[in-house]
């Protein structure tokens, strides 16, 4: 070959050799500003500190109005959850020594767990979503600086019944607790339909909290585990529910057995309510209350020292009231001669909202799928003196099997003025061979 072409060769390699590095960094470049995890630090000159609050201050701005800030204000935290594992989206939570705090991101990624930063609150809002403290519109990419990264923040240890909506957005840990019998063999969420689903934990003592887990998370699929112990998760609130979202699966940590929990199935029931404080819902040892319509709840009130559950449709802005109250479910296929008993009482009677039910098929959460058949009870009505206790009489079980639940519901309208109260005591589910009468 003579040198002319020998160069020539060597041109055409080096113009492809530089042609494919090219292509290979546009492709590169292109990839990169595709992907949001990478943080672009603001530029500080753009972002100056300003005004100084505290989570607690923050939070103690928020009037039941949003609130749009227009000046320089600074809030440091460190972020106890992000999105990576896909429960939360365009979220992140941060808390600082005073409090916690949800943050709803314009773009999702580009906060981590154990960042520490500094947030220039301007042109985001507080705001409520739901009962959900919020602040909303956060441009990570040019109003947060990070400080410092992998910093670790410990989880508050609490009990459930320490966790209400003062405890929204923090880091919490609860310990000796386990998911409930119904739930077991279940995932946490449908991931197939990339639907959220809500599972219920439980203590000791009845206490109950939802475990909130979305369906695009990346243990969605997982099966809830047996067992009891610890588990770790950012308190979040949807209404009137308070409930948790798990980080990460190694932060459920069940290696104990089991304890006997609030519904697996009892042999008798003997409620007088007394455990109960005045005004406290009726959804503790094993009983589950649900507005089905409404905000109401069945709850616990008093007179002269006996305590009774109550349901009423008084003074509700509500335009319907539908509220349940649900035993602990009994396994009927161990009493010979199984029977309910209880008194029933009204006051300011208004309407004839009130029945009592039995069902062999409530899964402890969805009450409309349970197929309710009514018992005949002798309830108290409009013939009755008020506030006199009426007996319900003896009622036969017997012609049921498996697993049953009782329930009392309630009714109420506050437009038609339908607002009677309604109340329950001293309910009883026994063997009659007991001789109990």
């Amino acid at each position: 070959m003579n040198t002319h072409k020998i160069k020539n060769t060597m041109k055409i390699k080096r113009k492809l050799f530089a042609h494919s590095i090219f292509i290979a960094l546009a492709f590169a470049l292109i990839t990169a500003g595709c992907i949001k995890d990478d943080f672009a630090k603001p530029d500080m000159e753009e972002m100056p500190v300003g005004d100084i609050l505290n989570v607690s201050e923050l939070r103690n701005l928020y009037d039941g109005q949003r609130i749009k800030f227009t000046g320089d204000t600074s809030v440091y935290a460190v972020v106890t959850m992000d999105d990576k594992s896909g429960n939360i989206y365009r979220n992140a939570f941060i808390q600082d020594e005073t409090g916690a705090i949800n943050l709803r991101l314009i773009t999702p990624g580009g906060l981590y767990e154990g960042d520490s930063i500094r947030i220039n609150i301007k042109n985001t809002i507080l705001s409520s979503y739901q009962n959900m403290l919020q602040l909303d519109s956060v441009d990570v990419d040019k109003y947060i600086e990070k400080l410092a990264t992998n910093v670790k923040k410990e989880p508050d240890v609490v009990t459930i019944e320490n966790i209400t909506s003062h405890k929204q957005a923090q880091l919490i840990k609860l310990e000796n607790v386990q998911f409930r019998a119904s739930e077991l063999g279940k995932t946490f969420a449908d991931a197939d339909n990339l639907l959220a689903e809500n599972r219920i934990l439980e203590d000791s003592l009845g206490n109950t909290i939802i475990v909130r887990t979305s369906g695009y998370a990346a243990f969605a699929d997982d099966t809830i585990p047996d067992g009891r112990g610890s588990l770790i998760g950012i308190v979040s609130q949807h209404r009137e529910d308070l409930q948790l979202f798990i980080r990460r699966l190694d932060e459920v940590e069940f290696d104990l057995e089991r304890f006997e929990g609030i519904d697996d199935p009892l042999t008798s029931i003997d409620e007088d309510f007394q455990s109960y404080p005045d005004h406290a819902v009726i959804d503790k040892y094993g009983w589950t209350a649900i507005a089905q319509e409404g905000n109401r709840n069945w709850i616990c009130r008093t007179f002269n020292d006996n305590h009774y559950a109550q349901a009423t449709a008084y003074n509700s802005a509500d335009p319907t009231n539908i509220m349940w109250m649900i035993t602990p479910p009994v396994d009927i296929n161990e009493l010979t001669n199984p029977v309910l008993k209880f008194q029933s009482a009204q006051a300011f009677y208004s309407h004839d909202g009130f029945e009592v039910f039995i069902a062999t098929d409530f899964d402890g959460t969805n009450v409309e799928d349970a197929n309710w058949e009514t018992l005949p009870a002798t309830l108290a009505g409009e013939n009755d003196p008020e506030n006199q206790w009426i007996d319900s009489g003896i009622i036969d079980l017997s012609v049921y099997s498996g697993t049953i639940h009782i329930a009392w519901r309630y009714e109420g309208n506050a437009t038609a003025g339908e607002t009677g109260s309604f109340r329950v005591d001293n309910v009883q589910l026994y063997d009659d061979v007991d001789d109990k009468k």
